[in-house]
């Protein structure tokens, strides 16, 4: 039988270029990270400042979302690979969160 496997060198333009993140980077989004969770801190005494409720609770969704995004697109990588990955990602986050919401409403 033939071997009908798709080698990367097979691809026009030989082998594809990996970028990877440099420990540099790693720090940055770290401190990033820790900066971003230093006003969630912040935020969480929003009320007992005098601020409504919804505004607390926009601003922490709005930090957790955040600091999801870094992780996901850093610490996995999910940046530097196939814009399948990402797609596959998102679709079941997606997926989830419409099953989270389904069931709330039940």
């Amino acid at each position: 039988m033939a071997n009908h496997a798709l080698n990367p060198s097979d691809l026009p333009g030989g082998h594809p270029t990996h970028v990877f993140p440099t420990p540099r980077t790693y720090v940055t989004i770290a401190a990033i990270l820790f900066v971003v969770t230093a006003l969630e801190v912040g935020a969480s005494f929003l009320v007992r400042m005098g601020f409504p409720y919804w505004l607390e609770v926009t601003a922490l969704l709005s930090l957790a979302t955040i600091k999801g995004a870094l992780v996901v697109l850093f610490y996995m990588h999910l940046r530097f690979d196939s814009r399948w990955f990402s797609m596959l990602f998102l679709s079941g986050l997606f997926l989830g969160g419409l099953c989270v919401i389904a069931f709330l409403l039940l």
